[in-house]
């Protein structure tokens, strides 16, 4: 687990209140972490007290999510990336590093498209355009995730179940970070309930994935794709099709993680990064 004591701060953006962690080294390069749809800021702890001695690393809970403010405006896509786009000109930073895991690495490529001139790199973390036929069949069939147990240790035995590579300290930490615990004793998710309340669009709506495949044709800056080796919705078709699509397009696959490879192997992921940042 993480030594670094990172500061906690909180920022108003597109009218909603976000938190987030800041690792200071100010005079270096920004390093934006964006966590996954119903995740937070703490899947990044170990990349972030890594990486916070070569950039100055910020970790955000995103809209709807960990601590940050729920939103009357809504959580479609190009909400959160004007949240991002709020959040780098507020702080004045004139270019940036984003490392976005899941539908953080499409609120990155989205923003970058727009603003190439400000990211000198990307990282995406087990996320592309569109998912793997596999990973296609497995969601439709799967029920939704649970948001309400009746205890911490429920909570954590419902993560094991799908997920049988990461760390039993890491799986309590990550658990306790996305829920909270009501007066009734009752342990509830963090996330907004209407960041649940149907199924992602962009797995299924044609324009956002139009938009991804054409920020990957357009985007400038190198792009690194780490996937979870163990994670269904990555496959070898999707990363031909990637890398051909992709003007600077590398890959590093993670053995032993699945979809949240920061929290399956943060030290695995932590080397898989490393040289492409140049740290």
């Amino acid at each position: 687990m993480t030594t670094i004591a990172a500061e906690e701060k909180h920022i108003t953006v597109n009218g909603v209140e976000l938190r987030y962690f800041d690792y200071g080294n100010e005079s270096a390069t920004p390093l934006i972490c964006l966590h996954g749809h119903t995740g937070q800021a703490h899947i990044w702890d170990e990349f972030a007290e890594g990486m916070s001695h070569h950039f100055h690393v910020l970790t955000i809970d995103q809209r709807g999510h960990g601590e940050s403010g729920w939103a009357s405006t809504g959580y479609e896509r190009d909400r959160f990336v004007e949240d991002l786009g709020e959040f780098i000109d507020a702080l004045k930073f004139e270019k940036v590093i984003l490392s976005g895991l899941s539908m953080g690495g499409w609120n990155s490529l989205l923003y970058t498209t727009d603003h190439p001139e400000r990211v000198e790199k990307i990282i995406i973390v087990d996320i592309g355009p569109e998912s793997s036929e596999e990973a296609k069949k497995q969601w439709g069939s799967r029920a939704p995730a649970p948001t309400e147990f009746g205890s911490l240790d429920e909570a954590i035995a419902s993560a094991r179940e799908n997920n049988p590579w990461v760390a039993d300290d890491r799986l309590r930490q990550d658990v306790s970070d996305r829920f909270m615990q009501q007066e009734n004793g009752k342990w509830t998710a963090k996330a907004d309930p209407a960041l649940t309340a149907g199924p992602l669009r962009d797995g299924t709506d044609q324009d956002l994935i139009h938009r991804y495949w054409h920020a990957l044709e357009v985007i400038p800056c190198p792009i690194l794709e780490v996937r979870g080796a163990e994670s269904p919705l990555l496959d070898g078709v999707l990363r031909e099709k990637m890398q051909k699509a992709a003007k600077n397009l590398s890959w590093i696959d993670v053995p032993e993680a699945g979809h949240v490879v920061t929290v399956d192997q943060p030290k695995a992921f932590i080397e898989a990064t490393r040289a492409f940042l140049g740290a």
